[in-house]
């Protein structure tokens, strides 16, 4: 249980500046005490705890803080079966779930990645054709996003995603069993529709469940899953592809979706809480509610909750800052997974299997270790922040990224020049190092920018990932399209070029947000829908 402090004497003093003269912890922290005279500005990040705040001021209640004294963001209620309130072990259990969702729905969209020259032969079409098997369900997952975001705000995360995976395992043994190009195309489209709920109603899900202090760590986690997931797809479905047959890449993600979908039915409760609502339910009707996630009376869902991502665009640095995130990841990890499978074969006359291993091993190599270095860090300069100036501001999440802002030029460079010059003995080292850096790069990015998204609205986080994910998609799904022939057309050394300087280009803006972005956002001000979540 966390601490409580108490607030005595002060008065609010408007326009969300409140002034504390004294502030002294009770309960087990009962020693600490801040200093006499404590500001807390509230910026739009932490208006979401406003009310809970301005009452525990004017009537002495207690206020719950952190493990460094400060309060927690968002305030959990005294009811029980706030999430935030669930004991340790069920959040991680949560976390463990919804991490592998994710995980899973992007492994079943690149599982045949190594396989592409294999299919094009089986089928009959090029093995530039079979990639937009992959390039096709990509496109449907960003589009996914528009359609479960939305339905999960209303009736809850859970239904939500027993609903959208079913659809995937459907559309995955079917895909499996497809016997035209066609039809594959088509089973390939709904496993992506389906699959996207675990893209974006999986990072709500830690949204509901953790507070500000913890919430970047765990957004870290459920990212290094969803961005590793088509690195890990590739080891075992080259040598599947390899050795057992390309159809079985479809189906061994057809089955993993099912186990998922199985941890879901029986292991993950609704998260989705608003607060107030257990006072309106008759008594046990509301534990019912948690567990089936029923549609809850309060509101219904409407057509303009489908276009609610849309008018996040209004706000800027959210804007500026999915862009940059979607040219990385389009540039640094969809680029090297949706292409190696011909390069190598091509140039360097390697097997399914081989390539799977090299493509796997480097990129997700470089994941992990940009999720060990990113994620702590980000929470760390948020509570470094927070005791500095003693307020919340996001933007010291953004500051995470610097190392990613070297590495992924760097990376995609390497990718290029070794691809070039593959004549060199030894050239596919540096391709796969090249790989590595820019997955790391890509990790230390991504998870930094969902975390300042999320902590600068808070309630409508469903819809910033929603944004963030249909940008990403349907960026990173047109790869497929052009890469290898631009690459073929004016040399990969010069194409890794274009795509070193596109990523700095495009960080420039983002390079702003960090110094004005909490000023543009005041300016702003906050959506007027999803407050009660």
């Amino acid at each position: 249980m966390s601490s409580q402090v108490r607030l005595s004497g002060g008065e609010n003093a408007g326009n969300g500046i409140q002034f504390i003269p004294c502030v002294q912890a009770v309960g087990p922290s009962s020693k600490r005490r801040f200093p006499a005279l404590l500001l807390f500005t509230m910026d739009v990040a932490e208006k979401e705890k406003a009310s809970s705040v301005g009452a525990a001021s004017s009537s002495e209640a207690p206020l719950k803080v952190d493990h460094v004294g400060l309060p927690l963001i968002p305030q959990p209620s005294d009811d029980p079966e706030d999430p935030l309130n669930w004991s340790r072990r069920q959040k991680y259990v949560i976390v463990f779930i919804v991490a592998l969702v994710a995980f899973m729905g992007t492994f079943a969209l690149a599982s045949s990645n190594p396989a592409y020259a294999q299919i094009g032969e089986a089928i009959g079409v090029s093995a530039i054709q079979a990639s937009y098997i992959g390039t096709i369900s990509i496109a449907a997952a960003g589009i996914g996003s528009f359609v479960w975001a939305p339905i999960s705000n209303v009736y809850g995360r859970r239904p939500v995603l027993i609903f959208s995976q079913a659809i995937a395992i459907a559309a995955g043994f079917g895909s499996s069993y497809a016997k035209t190009y066609g039809t594959i195309i088509v089973g390939r489209f709904f496993v992506g529709l389906g699959v996207a709920s675990g893209n974006v109603v999986s990072f709500a899900v830690i949204s509901d469940v953790f507070c500000l202090h913890e919430r970047g760590k765990m957004l870290g986690v459920v990212t290094v899953a969803l961005i590793n997931g088509p690195h890990l797809a590739s080891l075992p479905g080259g040598f599947i592809a390899q050795n057992v047959g390309w159809r079985w890449t479809m189906l061994m993600s057809a089955i993993f979706t099912s186990v998922c979908w199985v941890l879901i039915l029986v292991g993950l409760p609704e998260t989705l809480y608003v607060r107030g609502v257990e006072s309106a339910l008759p008594t046990g009707r509301y534990y019912r509610y948690r567990i089936t996630g029923s549609v809850r009376g309060y509101r219904r869902l409407q057509l303009v909750d489908f276009a609610r991502p849309f008018q996040m665009l209004r706000y800027f640095p959210v804007v500026v800052v999915a862009w940059f995130g979607a040219v990385a990841f389009t540039l640094g990890s969809v680029m090297p997974a949706q292409t190696v499978s011909a390069l190598f074969r091509t140039y360097y006359r390697w097997g399914s299997a081989r390539t799977g291993v090299a493509l796997s091993v480097s990129t997700t190599i470089g994941g992990v270790l940009g999720e060990v270095v990113s994620g702590p860090v980000i929470d760390k300069l948020m509570e470094r922040a927070r005791r500095r100036e003693g307020r919340v501001r996001p933007e010291a999440r953004l500051h995470g990224m610097w190392p990613a802002i070297i590495l992924l030029p760097g990376g995609l460079l390497m990718f290029g020049f070794s691809i070039q010059n593959h004549e060199l003995k030894h050239s596919y080292i540096g391709a796969t190092v090249g790989m590595a850096m820019t997955c790391f790069a890509v990790q230390m990015i991504t998870t930094p920018i969902i975390a300042y998204c999320v902590d600068c609205y808070k309630p409508q986080s469903a819809e910033v990932v929603q944004l963030l994910n249909f940008a990403r998609q349907e960026m990173s799904f047109t790869v497929g399209f052009w890469s290898i022939r631009y690459g073929d057309r004016v040399g990969f050394q010069f194409s890794g070029l274009t795509y070193a300087c596109v990523s700095v280009l495009f960080f420039l803006p983002v390079l702003w947000v960090m110094i004005y972005g909490e000023r543009v956002r005041e300016k702003l001000g906050e959506p007027e829908f999803n407050k009660d979540i």
